[in-house]
């Protein structure tokens, strides 16, 4: 999200809840009008359809239906799960069809699950096991140009080693990645993965350009979240006031205080229009999202795991985020991620294919702000 002169806009689209049974792709025989009432606007609606229907090849009216829907299945699968307590394994959306999935170790966990009406999936590997792997992972940070984190979908750890990635550092990580079996698997990128931030261009310190996440507001003042790789050394921002707040390394936010007259609770979409913010949540993997920012605009894909490692280099290693497929790029740093209404994380970094974003809601807890 780019900052304009006296305001900053960011994009949501408030989604209702529909039943279980309405949230999953029908084939186009069957399929019916498209949910009213969804609360996205237009070219929010177009673009995170234009992204459903591009991976999955399901019609546009089921695809605004799953769009519709998918908070609440995300919602109904992590309560599932809960439920089953030790006998699951973690849960996400079906990236093909929207379905809520559990994970369980067990059958008579997945004859619970699929009597709640959720899809149950047949796993090897616990939660617990999952999160030791990646803690080892955790444990040997210090190699730039790598990433790593639980991916529930496939009940992996997946260690992502760019090309950029010192060679000596990859191999320790390949070699331990190798002793894991199939419990990790290996994702090779060719791109470097950086903090999306324009060094030299020009804010009002002359060093930085970033965008602006959410406005938020504590005791009557303004402030806006947005990456805190971007609010290092606290800077200026010309016609909004001064960082007031980095938290970089191991966590990517910051807080910049809001001066200007203007500051809606709106996300801009780059084609003169926004749309409210009415909360703020949780990612769920296999959720479509969007993000907006000031160099590639409105973006939308697919979250693809959460609570990712990466380590950046020079010794900045950032843990919790969320992973999507969503396009971004330098400058988008700190713009926002979104699902229809609700608030979602901030542009982190990435590698163009594969971009991290920052929760928003430990930003929200540890500042003590609102979503104005």
């Amino acid at each position: 999200m780019r900052f304009l002169p006296k305001r900053r806009r960011v994009v949501l689209a408030a989604v209702a809840a529909l039943p279980l049974a309405a949230l999953f792709a029908l084939p186009a025989a069957q399929a019916g009008p498209a949910p009213a009432g969804t609360g996205l606007a237009a070219s929010v609606q177009r673009a995170a359809v234009d992204s459903l229907t591009s991976t999955t090849g399901i019609a546009a009216p089921d695809a605004l239906r799953r769009l519709a829907g998918q908070r609440a299945a995300a919602a109904r699968a992590a309560e599932v799960a809960g439920q089953l307590g030790a006998g699951a394994a973690g849960s996400f959306l079906d990236a093909g069809t929207g379905a809520p999935v559990v994970n369980v170790l067990d059958s008579t966990s997945a004859e619970r699950a699929r009597a709640a009406g959720v899809t149950a999936k047949l796993v090897r590997y616990g939660m617990d096991q999952l999160q030791a792997t990646k803690r080892a992972f955790d444990a040997m940070a210090g190699v730039p140009n790598t990433a790593w984190g639980i991916d529930p979908s496939t009940d992996q750890v997946v260690l992502t080693v760019s090309d950029a990635a010192p060679a000596d550092g990859a191999t320790r990580l390949l070699a331990a990645a190798a002793r894991f079996g199939d419990q990790v698997r290996v994702r090779h990128t060719s791109r470097p993965i950086t903090r999306q931030v324009l060094d030299g261009d020009e804010i009002t310190t002359g060093a930085i350009i970033c965008s602006a996440g959410f406005n938020v507001n504590r005791n009557g003042q303004n402030y806006i979240i947005t990456a805190g790789h971007c609010t290092q050394g606290l800077p200026d921002w010309q016609g909004i006031g001064p960082s007031v707040d980095s938290s970089f390394p191991s966590t990517d936010y910051g807080l910049i205080r809001n001066d200007s007259s203007d500051a809606p609770g709106a996300v801009d979409l780059y084609d003169g229009t926004s749309q409210p913010i009415t909360s703020a949540g949780s990612a769920s993997v296999g959720e479509q999202v969007c993000k907006s920012g000031r160099t590639t605009g409105l973006t939308c894909g697919t979250v693809q795991a959460l609570d990712q490692t990466v380590d950046y280099g020079n010794g900045d290693v950032v843990y919790g985020l969320i992973q999507t497929d969503v396009h971004s790029d330098h400058g988008d740093s700190g713009g926002a991620l979104f699902d229809g209404g609700t608030a979602l994380g901030t542009v982190s970094g990435g590698d163009s294919q594969t971009d991290y974003f920052q929760p928003v809601t430990a930003a929200l807890s540890a500042y003590g702000v609102n979503l104005n």
